[in-house]
């Protein structure tokens, strides 16, 4: 993981192991700011994989920052999913393999019942509907 910009005071990273796991995002964003002083802002967001830090260079400087980063994800990475504590949403939502079974019994009945251009749009109008 190395920056991708880095200003005074702003640091941004990205992480494909962060990209759809929200836990993990929340996981970090917490770590970094229990651990370190001097944050004025910390976002990591679980669409893009990016983590932005707002800090004040008079408490922390940018490589210890990058280390402490850098040891999290390695142990998020190290961590199996099952460890996890998950919010009650989360808990609530459809386990992983429901919603694939889902998707792949749409996409199923769309090819077979309907005509060649609506066969394909059907099922992405669904999937931007239900959020993925």
């Amino acid at each position: 993981m190395a920056p991708l910009s880095i200003l005074p005071g702003r640091i941004r990273f990205e992480s494909q192991n962060l990209v759809g796991k929200s836990h993990i995002c929340r996981y970090l964003k917490e770590s970094i700011v229990a651990y370190l002083g001097g944050l004025t802002e910390v976002t990591v967001n679980h669409k893009t994989g990016r983590i932005l830090v707002l800090f004040d260079e008079r408490y922390i400087d940018r490589q210890t920052l990058t280390q402490y980063i850098s040891r999290v994800l390695k142990e998020c990475a190290e961590k199996s999913a099952d460890s996890w504590q998950f919010s009650a949403e989360e808990k609530n939502s459809k386990p992983p393999a429901a919603r694939h079974a889902l998707h792949a019994l749409t996409d199923a009945v769309a090819h077979a019942i309907l005509p060649m251009p609506l066969n394909a749009l059907v099922p992405m109008a669904i999937k931007a509907a239900i959020g993925r």
